[in-house]
């Protein structure tokens, strides 16, 4: 998963700079949310000298250099902040080309599940000198995440659909398919993904295919922060005009617009936890 064109330093590579319990880097650009907030959460915050402009958790990076989102990046801030060290994550073309010019070490991020997660929070904390702070980390998620799974234990699966769309209509409706974090959560909490039969990472789900597959219970992730009781009404009313599905029927279709719900970082556990809250509220009684 490395793409290192020299080690975080010439003058001291990142192997024999962690095992020293120095930081093997010490100017890191991350140009995704999960990376800054990982890389925040194993306690390196501070080496962090240029994130995203969507990293908006934690309150610390309010005041780190922003440099455009994973498509757009202001290349020249990038090479004015002397990174020794760039998280990318997907299509990042220009800025890998820039890198692998200027001899800047770059890692990519290939998380999608939650084995990836783990093995990304292995690697930045070997990268950052934070390899102890990994450990706890990743026996934390799983420990939340197991904790999770019991409280819905011997309960019903109900079938769920995760949804990614645009609020303004009800058309080019993404979901998740089988090797996603987003699916293995929702199984995690109690509930059965009706789209994990589909090897693509994040399928297109028709109308038609929606109402065959008559989800119990519909959870759309919102980019809005807030959705006012108009919008609700709105979003709501065209789930009704879909015609006889489940989760419409009785009242359960939700809309989620916390910020972490889709990034795969650490708070994984708390998307469970909400995902626990909707699928199976009778096991979160009390929290």
């Amino acid at each position: 998963m490395f793409v290192l064109s020299a080690g975080c330093s010439e003058r001291a590579p990142a192997k024999s700079a962690a095992a020293a319990g120095t930081p093997s880097c010490s100017r890191v650009i991350a140009l995704a949310p999960n990376a800054a907030e990982i890389i925040c959460g194993l306690e390196a915050c501070d080496l962090l000298v240029g994130v995203s402009s969507f990293c908006k958790f934690p309150p610390q990076l309010d005041g780190v250099p922003k440099i455009g989102g994973l498509r757009d990046p202001d290349l020249e801030v990038i090479l004015t902040l002397k990174p020794d060290l760039v998280i990318l994550r997907g299509q990042t073309g220009p800025t890998r080309r820039l890198c692998l010019d200027r001899g800047i070490p770059v890692y990519d991020d290939k998380v999608e599940s939650l084995h990836d997660l783990y093995t990304t929070i292995t690697d930045l904390g070997r990268l950052v000198g934070r390899q102890t702070e990994a450990v706890a980390m990743i026996d934390l998620i799983k420990s939340e995440l197991q904790a999770v799974a019991r409280r819905v234990a011997g309960l019903g699966r109900p079938k769920v659909l995760f949804t990614l769309r645009s609020p303004q209509t009800l058309s080019n409706v993404f979901t998740t398919g089988n090797r996603t974090f987003i699916s293995e959560l929702i199984e995690i909490a109690g509930g059965r993904n009706i789209f994990a039969d589909s090897e693509v990472l994040y399928p297109a789900a028709s109308l038609e295919e929606i109402v065959a597959r008559n989800p119990d219970v519909i959870i759309e992730a919102m980019t809005s922060d807030q959705l006012g009781d108009q919008q609700r009404r709105q979003l709501l009313d065209q789930w009704r005009k879909l015609g006889p599905v489940t989760a419409v029927r009785t009242g359960r279709v939700h809309f989620v617009t916390d910020g972490h719900f889709t990034i795969p970082s650490q708070r994984v556990t708390l998307t469970a936890r909400t995902l626990m809250s909707i699928i199976h509220p009778e096991a979160a009684a009390g929290d």
